[in-house]
């Protein structure tokens, strides 16, 4: 999880929202310079703030370049996008768990 200052939100904010996504497995970022919020545009391909987007990516993403791959799957609640689905929980759930099943157990 990326954490970002949208909306007011600071660096001490954190703690609190990551109750929200409690998953041993999730690792939490914050972003105060806000680079997420520019140059995921390109990975989902939007000309908005890159924000409020849940992506899923497959275990062969790769980040070579200066900017993030496309993911496997995303959503958004964002207004102005019409290229990608807005956030519907449980379908995301849906894609995550296809996501992990097809990923190579260690």
């Amino acid at each position: 999880m990326v954490w970002q200052p949208k909306q007011g939100g600071e660096e001490t904010d954190v703690a609190e929202a990551t109750a929200t996504f409690a998953d041993p497995r999730a690792l939490h970022f914050w972003d105060g310079a806000g680079w997420t919020i520019e140059h995921f545009k390109s990975a989902v391909d939007i000309q908005v703030d890159a924000w409020d987007l849940y992506l899923v990516y497959g275990p062969d993403a790769r980040w070579d370049g200066p900017e993030p791959p496309r993911p496997l799957y995303w959503m958004h609640q964002l207004r102005g996008v019409d290229n990608g689905p807005f956030l519907d929980a449980a379908v995301f759930a849906d894609a995550t768990r296809r996501a992990l099943a097809a990923a190579p157990r260690p």
